[in-house]
């Protein structure tokens, strides 16, 4: 169900109003759908693995974008591994970027189709070999070796086909779902 609040038409906790002017304007106009996010992570001596990376603004069709709202985030290794458990690993915050990205998915489309979720859980599992991080094997790589998640669906007025759509489209149009399972280009320089 829509909700009015103003101007704005809510669905699912999105102003869909807003999300369908995206979409029409980029429909029209393909080069306001270019994006570009950047984020600076940030470390100082003494703090282990805790890394801080924060953002405040994008670029959106060319035109710099400020948040309202800037973020901050904070990865750490567990007491387990030396770290100070001051934060997710990064690999639990991939983990946590897909399962995220896809459910964002499945809500805007939910949006755009006049269906109401009521919630999304995933549970996410990934399977790691830290000896190819640390160079102890040259045979393993630094990388997951595998991801497993599995996606709850719940909605009190959606049929079992309008939610199986949802996921299927989410898995096929999620952008950390391509990226992780297509790659991407990663330039480096050093100043």
């Amino acid at each position: 169900m829509s909700q009015s609040n103003g101007n704005s038409s809510m669905s699912n906790g999105v102003n869909a109003k807003v999300l369908g002017t995206v979409v029409e304007t980029i429909k029209r106009q393909a080069e306001t759908a270019r994006v570009t996010f950047k984020v600076q992570t940030n470390w100082s001596g003494g703090d282990g693995f805790k890394i801080t990376s924060t953002s405040r603004e994008f670029l959106m069709g060319g035109q710099t974008v400020v948040r309202e709202n800037p973020f901050t985030l904070v990865s750490d290794f567990p007491v387990e591994m030396g770290g100070k458990s001051n934060g997710p690993t990064v690999c639990e915050m991939c983990m946590a970027a897909v399962g995220s990205c896809v459910s964002q998915t499945m809500i805007a489309f939910a949006t755009m189709m006049g269906i109401q979720l009521d919630n999304i859980r995933v549970e996410t599992e990934g399977d790691f070999d830290i000896r190819g991080m640390t160079s102890v094997s040259d045979k393993v790589r630094p990388g997951a070796q595998e991801f497993r998640l599995n996606f709850f669906l719940e909605s009190k007025s959606a049929s079992k086909e309008q939610l199986q759509q949802l996921y299927e489209l989410g898995k096929r149009f999620s952008p950390a779902m391509d990226t992780l399972t297509h790659g991407t280009t990663i330039k480096t320089t050093r100043n």
